[in-house]
């Protein structure tokens, strides 16, 4: 019998689309004629969803009956959610792909649908970026063996659209778990992953498919994918580092790190080291075992269908070769092997890394060549003479007397060239005694007998002085060259760091030390005039307290040194330690200055905070004081007799107006304890159930319209009961004054593995984005256009109270419109409520 087919939608997020898809897709087999059957269907009592369903044969309840359907047959089944057990009613029954796979296998099609967050290899992925556990998952393979496996994608923004909009779910279906799987970044991560398996998977199916139909030819790569080679020496994270630079311009790309070695060693420590630091920047590391690196490198490239390779070189004096000479380099041009041999078609990426920068460091200052040359000019003065005098006798009478004289000449100047002035002198000296004695008449003598070969021994000697002065003045100034470019290089570097922050200084004397190559530097400041300093920032192990104690020290403003240890500076340095001075006291200056500017701002803040206080405290706390008084004032009155229903009606105003004043009071007094830190805040473990109902009760009648919804399962949260009341009474008391006809507010509960959110729903006019956070602000209502009743201070007060108690409140849209309120709070450990005593739940779904 044949097998089936299966085609799969894999949904990018939840909501995507998987199985609106999955109904379009049976209703065009069905308008085909193709007998269509309906497995099992998550509607979840979607208007969308079943009219797309209805006319398509359905089985009888939530069950995925295969035994039924093997036994109707039809041609296609559909199956949503294939990650679920095929009975939710009961956890241990199959799972629906399981009973796909039978269904696959009896020669049925099979339609369904995954989401990315249920796709094995990803598990521990998605329940990082959730925080949640994912029960369920379907198997790679079974997804990799989908005759057609298609993406239903969608962007995070036009997801949260569709959650605004109503078209997901209701406003009493988002919980805590839902809601934190739909925020932006979630969505994001989870869309990230989808495409990312999806990229590494497909090609497979495409290569398969292609050789199904008769089309042998290779399929040519579409997803960029680099291989990087590690040599696991100092250049390892610089390469890592290009190579990721790379894989940032071509966001599909995939990224294989490889390391070549001499023979098998699984075990060893660098090999993991080197797997550790791949796979921490995302990389993929294999170990291969191959003679030749570059060879090996490009036999994994081939394999592997790379479409870049990146390489490192380090420069310790070598260079990279390239074309016959590439074959005689050593380890270190393993990347001219690398673009020499590389296949055409593949992009090849040499980085060029350094163990330390040499710009980075102030050479040390000397008047001329180095001793090294000065020493090696000595051995040239001594040995090149014999050597050219032993030649020139050899050749006898070939050369001449002018040209014995111009060989040891050339002699001499080679050594001034090496060796500079004095090895020059001797050399000359040198050179000029062999002529004598060997090669001008009378020989074996050092007389001379005639005045023009007096002439060639001076002329001689003169020659090789100037040369060797010449050398001599050409290396000091190379010399004074390379230290003025070093200068400059540290003081442009100086001048154009971005230093800021706490670790600006510490940063400076970092460069400081590696600068002028010293142990410790500290930056002091004078305490009083009895010889007392404190270091303000230090670098090194045991820096400098007192400016005495230092090697070399330099004044940094008034009342501050900059000090270092480590050796003796010379007097030329002193310049360049003056810029270093001069940044640490701008970056004092600027610190000083950033305080002095956040102080003022402070001040603008308190200011504008006084300013609005006043204003509202001349109508919002005059008005009910206003009701009072003139309620009070006519129960005192004598010239009018008043009833009882009259004396109960002023008095019921009169004590309306001082409660609402007493509480606006109360809340200016709060924020103030607030702001100033000495409010005192007392976290135990609460139950939901008894604290909501009881801010309800504090808000009357208008209370008693309120939705409330607490599962019987909620954990206890981690509050102070009086602050979380007043929150609850500030957040849903908004939200009763801002409801429209669509209904009062609802008031849900719900918990995540270490969070339990309060959701006050409403249905009202909601906040546009942009004043989504000034309504957190204290004397701000929405609009501001009415005097309605009120500080603005609820929402502000009830985002601190919160957050002193390690929760917060975070607005959302409603689904459908509206605005809701969010208060998460941390979930109470079983230690915390264990001396709790629980009482009786149960299931409130009620109007309070």
């Amino acid at each position: 019998m044949p097998q089936g087919r299966l085609r799969v939608y894999l949904g990018v997020a939840p909501g995507a689309g998987a199985t609106h898809s999955l109904l379009d897709e049976a209703r065009r087999r069905h308008d085909r004629g193709v007998d269509v059957v309906i497995g099992v269907l998550d509607d979840r009592g979607r208007p969308p969803l079943l009219a797309l369903a209805e006319g398509l044969e359905r089985s009888d309840g939530p069950r995925l009956d295969t035994a039924a359907l093997l036994r109707r047959r039809p041609a296609t089944v559909l199956v949503d959610n294939l990650a679920d057990p095929a009975d939710p009613a009961d956890p241990s029954s199959p799972p629906r792909w399981a009973e796909a796979e039978r269904l696959v296998a009896a020669g049925i099609d099979v339609v369904g649908t995954v989401d990315v967050r249920v796709v094995e290899s990803l598990r521990e992925r998605v329940e990082a970026l959730t925080g949640q556990p994912v029960p369920h998952t379907v198997p790679d393979r079974f997804l990799v063996g989908a005759d057609q496996l298609q993406v239903v994608d969608i962007s995070p923004q036009g997801l949260r659209r569709r959650l605004a909009h109503g078209g997901l779910y209701g406003p009493d279906e988002i919980d805590a778990v839902r809601s934190a799987g739909l925020r932006p970044r979630t969505l994001g991560g989870l869309r990230e992953l989808a495409l990312r398996w999806v990229l590494a998977t497909v090609p497979g199916q495409h290569e398969a498919w292609a050789r199904e139909v008769g089309d042998d030819e290779p399929v040519p790569a579409v997803t960029e994918r680099l291989l990087v080679g590690l040599s696991g020496g100092p250049d390892t994270a610089a390469v890592l580092h290009r190579a990721f630079a790379l894989a940032g311009a071509t966001p599909s790309a995939d990224v294989l790190a490889v390391h070549v070695l001499a023979q098998p060693s699984a075990g060893r420590t660098d090999v993991q080291d080197l797997r550790e630091r791949a796979e921490a920047v995302g990389a993929r590391f294999q170990p291969v075992v191959g003679t030749d690196v570059a060879a090996a490198l490009l036999d994994v490239a081939r394999a592997e269908r790379a479409t870049q390779v990146v390489v490192g070189v380090t420069h310790r004096g070598t260079r990279v070769r390239t074309g016959l000479l590439a074959r005689w380099t050593r380890h270190a041009d393993i990347a001219a092997d690398v673009v020499a041999l590389a296949d055409p078609g593949l992009d090849v990426h040499v980085v060029g890394t350094r163990d330390a920068d040499p710009s980075s460091t102030m050479p040390a200052r000397r008047r001329g060549l180095s001793p090294w040359r000065v020493g090696v000019g000595f051995v040239l003065a001594l040995a090149l003479p014999a050597l050219l005098t032993v030649a020139l006798l050899r050749a006898g009478t070939h050369v001449g007397l002018p040209g014995d004289a111009l060989v040891l000449l050339l002699g001499a100047v080679i050594t001034s060239l090496v060796g500079g002035l004095w090895p020059a002198v001797v050399g000359a000296l040198v050179g000029s005694t062999m002529l004598n004695y060997f090669f001008i008449p009378p020989v074996r003598t050092l007389r001379v007998a005639e005045s023009h070969n007096v002439i060639t021994i001076v002329v001689f000697v003169v020659v090789a002085l100037l040369v060797s002065a010449v050398v001599h003045r050409a290396a000091a100034t190379a010399a004074e060259a390379a230290r003025a470019t070093a200068e400059s290089r540290t003081l442009s570097a100086v001048a154009s760091s971005a230093l800021h922050g706490e670790e600006a200084l510490p940063a400076l004397l970092d460069q400081l030390c590696a600068a002028f190559g010293m142990r410790t530097a500290a930056l002091l400041e004078r305490v009083d005039d009895h010889g007392r300093w404190r270091v303000v920032a230090a670098r090194g192990a045991e820096p400098p307290t007192l400016p005495s104690e230092a090697d070399a020290q330099v004044p940094a403003g008034t009342g501050r040194v900059l000090a270092l240890s480590g050796r003796t500076l010379a007097a030329a340095d002193r310049r360049v330690l003056q810029a270093f001075a001069d940044r640490a006291q701008g970056l004092i200056e600027r610190e000083a200055l950033a305080r002095s500017a956040a102080v003022a701002e402070r001040l603008a803040a308190t200011e504008r905070l006084r300013d609005a206080l006043l204003a509202a405290v001349g109508h919002d706390l005059r008005t009910p004081l206003a009701s009072a008084t003139a309620a009070v004032s006519s129960l005192r009155g004598h010239d009018v007799s008043w009833t009882d229903e009259e004396r109960a009606e002023l008095l019921a105003t009169a004590e309306e107006s001082l409660d609402r004043l007493a509480r606006l009071v109360s809340d200016l007094l709060d924020l103030s304890r607030l702001r100033a830190g000495a409010l005192t805040v007392r976290r135990e473990p609460v139950w939901l159930d008894e604290i909501i109902p009881a801010a309800l009760d504090e808000l009357g009648d208008a209370g008693r319209g309120v939705g409330l919804r607490v599962p019987l399962e909620l954990p206890p949260a981690l509050a102070d009961p009086a602050l979380l009341t007043r929150i609850l009474v500030n957040v849903v008391g908004n939200a009763l004054r801002y409801a429209t006809a669509g209904g009062p507010p609802l008031v849900t509960a719900s918990a995540t593995a270490d969070r339990v959110e309060v959701r006050v729903i409403d249905t009202g006019p909601g906040i546009p984005q942009a004043d989504v956070e000034r309504v957190f602000l204290a004397f701000q209502r929405s609009g501001d256009t009415t005097n309605r009743a009120g500080l603005g201070l609820g929402l502000a007060l009830s985002r601190g109270l919160a957050e002193a108690m390690g929760g917060s409140v975070l607005p959302e849209e409603t689904p459908g419109g509206g605005l809701t309120m969010v208060i998460g709070l941390e979930v109470a450990s079983l230690d915390e409520s264990a001396g709790s005593a629980e009482p009786g739940r149960r299931e409130r779904e009620e109007e309070a």
